[in-house]
């Protein structure tokens, strides 16, 4: 039965049918030809799914991540960003990666980051000549930042699959978010020497002071999520809540930037995608159910711990096959179908969940940006009105310090497991 399940799920894939209505169906189709289960067992299974309080978070994360760019936050950011590193050459593609690394702080969304901050980013850029294959590139890449550094709806979605603490794998992402950000810098840097990009005349304290005062209260955000989360204040769940009242409280009071009419829109689009996210998780737990029913994670386990492989060549399969993953499938998909079937392969290999979980992620944020279908290269191309398959063409120098970044954490996990170690240690 494993066989039909699996079989009809690809055929509704290759027909391109939705995901989340291609699990279900595929369910529904194995429950039905086994007889073994009545048919609203998937029902059941599907709510069941839905029931895990961190989920919750989901929602706030979005609707935070929407009212900073929608309240007029992501402009302040932005300048303080370039205040600080816009004399290095190419200087406003530096504080388009140092923006997206403080932003990665309070939407935990790539497509946000992208959409929001990088219009922002993108329209300075070409202002002052810097060409617009070049600006969407950066914009795109450094976008993925976002769901490495916490919060991160991704790290949520697989702390639940995986049964993880995701206040581990959000402090776990730190370091590789940083690592991100810095070597896509060093690439910056050698493209714009070479090219000739402009770069603010000097470097002023005054500049910096007068925009790090503009921003103080947004960069606020990241130090009260992570803070409370750190110091026992608040569960993950419960800052998402936080970070919406915060960024709520900027936007209207503050910054008086957002009106009804705004606050509508954000609220419509979260609902929608907020939706879209759950019909997928609620969907892939029916799935998943029967995956465990039929024992396929559990012959996976078996055979992949027959073949005696070492950890490192295990470490480079996973990271070849989710990167080709990832360049065809939305990251989330991914995450809520692999995930159960790969936990018992990792406890075999004595791996460390949380360690695999960061690499996971980080593996599926290179996918958002590799063509042909990255979505976040989709996002850039359309707001920076650039031909999709010259930016296809632009990105790929940025692939390569993201995979090295994504090499260094696979092969020294305590760029992941340190911080979390000292955070959470008893």
């Amino acid at each position: 039965m494993g066989v039909v399940l699996v079989a009809v799920f690809l055929f509704f894939l290759i027909v391109a049918v939705p995901i989340g209505i291609s699990l279900g169906m595929a369910s529904f189709v194995a429950v039905f030809v086994q007889g073994r289960f009545p048919l609203e067992t998937v029902f059941h299974t599907m709510a069941s799914g839905l029931t895990s309080y961190i989920l919750l978070s989901i929602p706030f994360f979005i609707i935070a991540g929407e009212l900073m760019n929608f309240g007029g936050i992501t402009t302040k950011i932005f300048d303080f960003a370039n205040a600080l590193v816009g004399r290095i050459p190419g200087g406003l593609a530096h504080a388009n990666v140092m923006a997206s690394i403080i932003f990665a702080g309070m939407s935990g969304s790539a497509v946000a980051d992208a959409g929001g901050l990088g219009a922002i980013e993108m329209k300075a850029m070409k202002e002052k000549g810097f060409d617009d294959e070049f600006s969407a590139a950066v914009t795109a890449a450094s976008s993925t930042i976002g769901p490495i550094i916490p919060p991160s709806i991704p790290m949520v979605v697989y702390g639940v699959a995986a049964e993880v603490s995701v206040g581990k794998l959000f402090i776990g992402g730190f370091i590789p978010g940083i690592l991100m950000g810095l070597t896509m810098m060093v690439l910056v840097y050698i493209m714009s020497v070479r090219r000739n990009y402009p770069r603010l005349d000097r470097f002023s304290l005054k500049y910096v002071g007068s925009t790090f005062v503009s921003a103080f209260l947004p960069i606020l955000t990241p130090a009260i999520i992570i803070g409370g989360i750190m110091g026992g204040i608040f569960t993950p769940t419960e800052a998402a809540g936080v970070a919406v009242v915060y960024a709520l409280l900027l936007s209207i009071f503050v910054y008086r930037e957002l009106n009804w009419s705004r606050l509508r829109e954000i609220i419509f689009n979260a609902l929608v995608n907020t939706s879209t996210i759950l019909f997928i998780i609620g969907g892939a737990a029916a799935f998943a159910w029967l995956i465990a029913i039929y024992g396929i994670p559990a012959q996976l386990a078996k055979i992949v711990s027959g073949m005696n492989l070492p950890v490192w060549a295990f470490l480079l399969l996973f990271n070849a096959f989710f990167l080709f993953l990832g360049t065809f499938m939305e990251a989330l998909s991914v995450l809520i179908i692999v995930v159960p079937v790969l936990m018992p392969i990792v406890a075999a290999l004595n791996l460390d969940p949380l360690h695999i979980g960061v690499v996971l992620v980080l593996n599926l944020m290179i996918g958002l940006i590799t063509p042909p279908v990255g979505m976040s290269l989709f996002v850039t191309s359309k707001v920076a009105n650039v031909k999709l398959e010259r930016l296809c063409v632009s990105i790929l120098p940025f692939i390569i310090p993201l995979v090295i970044t994504l090499a260094l954490i696979t092969y020294i996990p305590s760029l992941v497991t340190f911080l979390p170690g000292i955070v959470f240690a008893k």
